[in-house]
């Protein structure tokens, strides 16, 4: 019968502390049959397959590791680090077993890689601050991640995240941001950019009531800023109704969220999707799903999707087609 991994001071299969230059290249498989906990061990008593902690200067490209049994990848209290050309591979259904986890580091870099868990592909948490993943498949799994945040009324800050050029398939959420009531600090400065979207459950959700899958969780007296979040070039599919998801805390609300050239159809033929938007400030421009924000809104009903113009090849140019009539429309009515 396996029992909880023994070692409480490193909780990995593979551990590098306090490091600094190291290089680990190759086209190995790394399966440490983590199979074997998900059933019998609580998550919290389970391996790591490969942790960096304390360390710096590090690369590490071109492995494939299987069925970690908790996170395949940690990256905790690190300074440069990139992580490249990666294979992550788990069961749909394996419990945490997320991709890539990044606590209080920064300048992290993960690129051209392929990620396929049962959790988030990338969770980003507390205390990191200037992280870009590009061209990551993601999918199975939860999507990327900042958070969550603020946990047990933590302060707990994430800023400075460029997501780009990055496929989500078959996720439960895309481009996520998930923070607990009662919890302080903030997450912004996040960008999401060309972002291609197949039959994905919530494709843009920012949901400031997480509860970690729990019900009737207490509203607290505090909430995680989150501010200066992008949305920019999404096109493909929602496996739901709701393509579009702001849920947002009625203390501190969603500052300054932008939307721009957002194009998600449904995966049904002739189903029509809609947005949920509440407490968020939103400036949106050629989105698909007519985005209507209030201090207490209810999920649209259905509309026909509005044509997502495309990018002008003449930025300076200032023509208004027909297609933008919608558009103005609806801003001229929040303006009056």
């Amino acid at each position: 019968m396996i029992k909880k991994w023994e070692d409480e001071e490193n909780k990995c299969w593979l551990c590098f502390e306090k490091v600094a230059g190291l290089v680990l290249n190759g086209s190995g498989v790394l399966h440490p049959h983590g199979e074997a906990w998900w059933s019998s061990v609580d998550h919290s008593h389970r391996p790591r397959t490969v942790a960096f902690n304390g360390s710096s200067d590090i690369i590490y490209n071109g492995l494939t590791q299987m069925n970690s049994g908790k996170n395949h990848i940690s990256v905790f209290n690190c300074h440069n680090v990139t992580l490249s050309n990666l294979h992550l591979i788990a069961p749909k259904e394996s419990p945490n077993t997320d991709g890539i986890d990044i606590a209080s580091s920064n300048n992290i870099r993960i690129l051209n890689s392929s990620i396929q868990t049962g959790d988030d592909c990338v969770a980003i948490n507390g205390g990191s601050y200037n992280i870009n993943i590009s061209h990551v498949a993601c999918g199975p799994g939860h999507g990327i991640s900042i958070g969550s945040l603020g946990r047990g009324g933590l302060n707990e800050t994430v800023e400075n995240v460029k997501v780009t050029h990055c496929t989500f398939n078959g996720t439960s959420n895309g481009a996520r941001i998930k923070t607990w009531s009662g919890g302080h600090g903030f997450a912004k400065n996040i960008l999401y950019e060309n972002i291609t979207l197949i039959d994905v459950q919530y494709p843009i959700i920012i949901d400031q009531h997480y509860c970690n899958g729990g019900h009737n969780c207490k509203q607290g007296a505090t909430a995680v800023q989150v501010s200066d979040v992008t949305y920019k070039y999404f096109k493909g599919t929602c496996a739901r109704d709701i393509a579009i998801k702001l849920d947002c805390d009625e203390l501190v609300n969603c500052h300054n969220t932008v939307m721009e050239h957002i194009n998600i159809t449904s995966s049904s033929p002739d189903k029509q999707l809609t947005a949920y938007c509440q407490y968020a400030d939103v400036v949106s421009h050629f989105v698909s799903s007519d985005i209507k924000c209030g201090s207490d809104e209810e999920p649209q009903s259905p509309q026909p999707p509005v044509a997502v113009e495309p990018p002008t090849s003449d930025s300076s140019a200032s023509y208004i087609g027909p297609s933008s009539i919608p558009y103005i429309r609806r801003l001229l009515a929040k303006l009056l």
